[in-house]
This record gives C-alpha cells, structure tokens and sequence, in this order.
C-alpha cells in the first residue's frame, strides 16, 4: 500500500475532550479514541469517532481492541477502506449496521497493514572514497550584501 487515507473532519484535543465529555488533558489518554501528531503536526482527533451522544461505543470499542497491535493511523486508515471480509464495505459503515463482532473478525483476518519502517538516512564515510556531504567549517560565514530600500511608497 503507498499511501494511508486519512479521512476527516478532524478536531482539535479541546473540541474532541468536549465531545467526549472529559477534561482535555486527559484525551490522549483515552484507548478507545483515535488521534494524529507528529513532529509538525498539530495533534487532532477523527470527527468518525463522535455521535451527538460522545464517543460512539461500537466503534471505540474496535478502536480499543486494535489499538494493542496496531497505531493510530494504521487503524485510521483501515477503517475507511473498502474490506473485501465485509462485502467490500469500509469497516467504519458496516459497523453502524451489523455490528462490532464481525468488523473485529475481519480485522483479525484481514486487518491493518502495519506501516513500513522508517529507513535511517545512509551514513557517510570520510576515509571512503564514495559521496561526502557537503562540509562547512563554523568559522566560515557567507555574508550578504543588506540594501536599505523603504518597503512602500517611492523608491
């Protein structure tokens, strides 16, 4: 698979804690919600996961119980996608009409495709004669040439 469906609206950890009806510092700590972050992302929760009621059970439930192998995002991802186990339907409709017991069963036969690892950027050998990256000594500045021109009005 190369690229993960990421379906929104999303909510921010105030807006998913309101919905929930809990304190928002204790969101991210909630096993049965679903939430994106990253180095420069802001974190923000799945609007699938809420009802007028909260947290929707059926679908926290599977949350929970996939969450044991499977990241956030993988399960995110999983959840939208058509599932051939489900007559091609994305587990998130069919469990609003058959219910959590078959999509935990198709999950556990056909579940997550966990993500590839992270490859570690190549290391770069000084004595090996291949590629080196570009070195620059700390004493060397470039230095540029400022102009002094007024932003607006004339020139």
């Amino acid at each position: 698979m190369s690229e993960r469906i990421l379906q929104g609206p999303f909510l921010t950890r105030a807006q998913a804690a309101r919905r929930a009806g809990i304190p928002a510092r204790l969101a991210a700590h909630r096993p049965d919600l679903l939430r994106i972050e990253g180095r420069w992302l802001q974190e923000a929760y799945f609007g699938f996961q809420f009802d007028r009621t909260g947290v929707r059970p059926d679908l926290g439930s599977v949350v929970h119980e996939l969450k044991r192998e499977y990241s956030d995002i993988e399960i995110a991802d999983w959840l939208v996608r058509p599932n051939q186990a489900l007559g091609y339907s994305s587990p998130l409709k069919y469990l609003k009409s058959f219910g959590v017991e078959r999509v935990l069963a198709a999950a556990r036969n056909s579940g997550p495709i966990p993500e590839a690892p992270i490859e570690a950027p190549p290391v770069f050998d000084r004595d090996h004669r291949g590629h080196h990256p570009p070195t620059r000594s700390p004493a060397v500045r470039r230095s540029r040439r400022v102009t002094r021109r007024p932003a607006f009005g004339n020139r």
